[in-house]
């Protein structure tokens, strides 16, 4: 106290003499005792001292306007830079109202995005105008030629769909940036993993891999909660090319069909190490799953026992994929035997299928 108030005086003797001398004559005031409070019940010509006394009491004390006018200015310069980006990429891609156009087809505003800064400008401009959706986020940052990825890192928190951007980030970076990354929002994909869009999802098992293999994998599969047949066909169309290496999955509750799936994938992933063929077969059985709508199949109730048109074109499919496989003469013994035993489970339900079918139109 003493010392603020030897600050206080030694100040005050850096003023104008007479402003110096009233102050003083002021606080020396012997009628009444002088406190904090008392000095702010002072009206007329004695609130000029008051405010001098205030300003010397406030001296050393940090000037909350200077950082606020710190904070506008930030903002500012954010706002202004964002206001340049998206011009300049409105004037790049010939849309002269941007604001008025966003209904236009996402694609064919991606098609006039021919670099980077395009693609970013139209990031910004569909975040601002709070159109962005899951889709335009994917079609923009996981674009070959988009490459202010730090950029949208460093604001990730002020981005629509935080998680799943998260996750193409992490997914496109390299480096300690990506592993950083990875770790910052690992424990959230996993606790909100069934508001990710399916997209995200699969890139989360492919940084899962990337970042500690097999391990990694198995063991978000265990903490997912309320883990489903849809998130295990997923799991296996993403990392098909180890799929011999995945987790069980007997525990769940699959289809016939999604079972086959399953053990196609781990038959034909054997092979891959030593046929680039089987690499191939294992990518023609992914891409036939998704056409026939895999992820979505349920289990049959007793009522219905029949099956599906896209369950019996798959199958059809597969058995295709499975039969050149396994005269594929680069692959081991151990996976050729392994494809003919989904072979032959596979034509135990085909014909079971056809039977089926015959006893529904008879």
């Amino acid at each position: 106290m003493k010392r603020g108030i030897s600050t206080s005086i030694s100040l005050l003797a850096k003023r104008k003499t007479q402003d110096l001398q009233n102050t003083l004559k002021f606080l020396a005031q012997t009628n009444k005792t002088t406190t904090i409070s008392s000095l702010f019940e002072k009206q007329g010509t004695e609130a000029v001292h008051v405010q001098k006394v205030v300003d010397l009491l406030n001296h050393d004390l940090p000037d909350g306007e200077f950082h606020r006018r710190r904070v506008d200015a930030h903002y500012d310069i954010l706002m202004s830079r964002l206001k340049h980006v998206v011009e300049k990429s409105v004037a790049q891609t010939g849309i002269e109202d941007s604001w008025s156009k966003l209904k236009y087809n996402l694609q064919e505003r991606l098609s006039k995005c021919h670099s980077s800064e395009q693609l970013y400008g139209l990031l910004l401009e569909l975040q601002v105008a709070n159109k962005l959706t899951s889709a335009a986020l994917t079609k923009i940052i996981m674009n070959r030629n988009f490459t202010h990825l730090n950029q949208v890192r460093d604001n990730l928190p002020g981005f629509s769909h935080e998680l799943e951007l998260a996750a193409m980030l992490s997914y496109r970076l390299r480096g300690p940036e990506a592993s950083t990354l990875f770790e910052q929002y690992t424990k959230r994909w996993t606790s909100e993993w069934h508001d990710l869009a399916p997209m995200a999802q699969k890139l989360v098992w492919k940084c899962d891999y990337r970042q500690s293999g097999i391990a990694l994998v198995s063991q978000r599969v265990r903490e997912i909660r309320g883990w489903s047949a849809a998130d295990s066909i997923g799991l296996y169309q993403t990392l098909y090319s180890v799929a011999y290496q995945l987790p069980s999955l007997q525990d769940h509750r699959l289809t016939k069909v999604q079972h086959l799936f399953v053990a196609s994938l781990k038959a034909l992933s054997l092979g891959i190490c030593d046929s680039e063929s089987a690499r191939k077969m294992c990518l023609a059985t992914v891409r036939a799953s998704v056409e026939n709508r895999l992820s979505s199949d349920c289990l049959q109730t007793k009522q219905d026992t029949g099956i599906s048109v896209y369950q019996y074109r798959f199958m059809r499919r597969l058995d295709d994929i499975l039969q050149l496989s396994a005269r594929d003469p680069v692959i081991s013994s151990q996976a050729r035997n392994q494809i003919q035993d989904v072979m032959n489970t596979l034509h135990r339900e085909e014909e079971q299928a056809r039977s089926q079918m015959v006893l529904k139109f008879i």
